[in-house]
Formats: C-alpha cells, sequence, structure tokens
C-alpha cells in the first residue's frame, strides 16, 4: 500500500514579500528534498503548471520531499502582480525582463529556508527560466541539478561551470526557445558529471510527456546521490 501524501502550504520570507509554496511528502523518511522553480510567470510560471505539478505531486512517491513555490508578485505570493500586458512583448522579444534576477534571488531565499528545515540534501529541478533561477543563485548549495529545457539563449549558465554537481538537461528536439543542438552541445561543455536527455516531440512543454519527465529526474537524483555517497 502506498504511503499517504501530506500536501503542506508553507509561506517563506523573499525580497519582495512573502513567498507561496507546497510541501508535498509521504510517511517515512526520504532520501532528499527537491526544490522545483518554475517557468518564466509570463510563461506559465507558476505552482500549477503542468509539468510543475507533475514533479511535485509524483516525486514524493519516488522517495523525495518535493517544495514548489510562486515567485513575487505570482499567485498567493506578496509583491506587485505580475503585469502580462507590459512586459509581454519585451519578453517575447529578449525572453528576458528586469525582474528575472530577482526571481534568481527569490530561488535563493527558498533554498535557504529548506537548508535550515531538511537533513537531507537539497536537489533542484529547474523548468525553463526555472533553470536559470537555480543554476545563477542556487547551484553550489544543490547536491545535484536537473535542468528541463533550460533557456540557454536567453540567460547565462556560466555558474554551473564552477560547480560540480552533476547536471542533467532534459530538453526537446523541437523546442521553439532553445535548439536541441544548442542544448546539446553546451551538456558537452559541462564535462562528465552532465548528461542529455532529448525528447521527441515535446516542444517546451512537454504535454503527455510529464511522467517520463518525472522517471527521468527520479533516476537520475538516485544515481547522483548513490555516487555522492548520500545515501
Amino acid at each position: 500500500m502506498n504511503a499517504q501524501m501530506t500536501r503542506e502550504s508553507v509561506y517563506i520570507a523573499g525580497p519582495r514579500g512573502r513567498l507561496a509554496g507546497e510541501l508535498c511528502y509521504r510517511d517515512g523518511k526520504a532520501k532528499a528534498a527537491v526544490l522545483i522553480a518554475n517557468p518564466h510567470p509570463l510563461m506559465g510560471g507558476a505552482v500549477n503548471n503542468n509539468v510543475v505539478e507533475r514533479l511535485a505531486l509524483d516525486l514524493p512517491g519516488h522517495g523525495y520531499v518535493t517544495l514548489r513555490f510562486d515567485y513575487g508578485g505570482v499567485g498567493k505570493s506578496g509583491g506587485e502582480p505580475v503585469d502580462v500586458a507590459e512586459n509581454m512583448r519585451h519578453f517575447w522579444e529578449t525572453g528576458t525582463t528586469d525582474a528575472d534576477p530577482e526571481m534568481g534571488e527569490e530561488a535563493r531565499h527558498v533554498s535557504s529556508w529548506m537548508a535550515r528545515q531538511f537533513d537531507q540534501p537539497i536537489l533542484g529541478v529547474g523548468y525553463s527560466f526555472g533553470a536559470y533561477a537555480l543554476a545563477s543563485k542556487v547551484v553550489d548549495r544543490l547536491a545535484a541539478l536537473a535542468v528541463i529545457s533550460p533557456t540557454l539563449t536567453r540567460h547565462d549558465f556560466e555558474p554551473l561551470k564552477s560547480t560540480d554537481a552533476p547536471v542533467m538537461a532534459i530538453y526537446s528536439d523541437d523546442d521553439f526557445a532553445t535548439p536541441a543542438e544548442v542544448t546539446r552541445d553546451w551538456v558537452g561543455t559541462l564535462g562528465p558529471r552532465a548528461r542529455g536527455h532529448m525528447l521527441e516531440g515535446g516542444e517546451h512543454f512537454y504535454r503527455g510527456q510529464e511522467s517520463c519527465v518525472v522517471d527521468l529526474c527520479s533516476a537520475f537524483f538516485g544515481q547522483a546521490l548513490e555516487d555522492r555517497g548520500l545515501v
């Protein structure tokens, strides 16, 4: 019989106000705690995103605690509401907004909270913009990092080159945001600690492929914890 799932609302102090999040876990000791960082708010970056939600709800069945949260101004998180109309044109032209670094700082605040709450290793999954948020501000605190459709042509991922944390990239052969060959070549620059998995027909949104994404992340995290002697 599967252990019962608990979903617990939490509020974490952030640079723009308190950040609303949700912990998900099952009975018994977890192998690690996983921080899930959403895509950009202008691209569906909220806790109910299809990939984010599936990771949050399914990884506990693989032995992990998960925490997903909304950036400032999104959902129940404090801060000025995200003005989609004002920012959308600029975002589609550049793939960035002035608030991007601040959202990365919010992810770092959440990771600090997790480090105080759990004595297990902290892992990360960043999806789209969320990959940048974790790579730029949080990777030094992570035992391993999975990035899903990382926004390599829009944001700076250089901090990943100065960490020894294992990295896995999940990407699609038809992603409108970052061409598959760009992601494949980037994974190669990170050396043997990095691996990549290309999914066919996932576009940027992986609709119908959420279970595959969960399974890839779970397997990667389990191997990374074993390789680093953390299980």
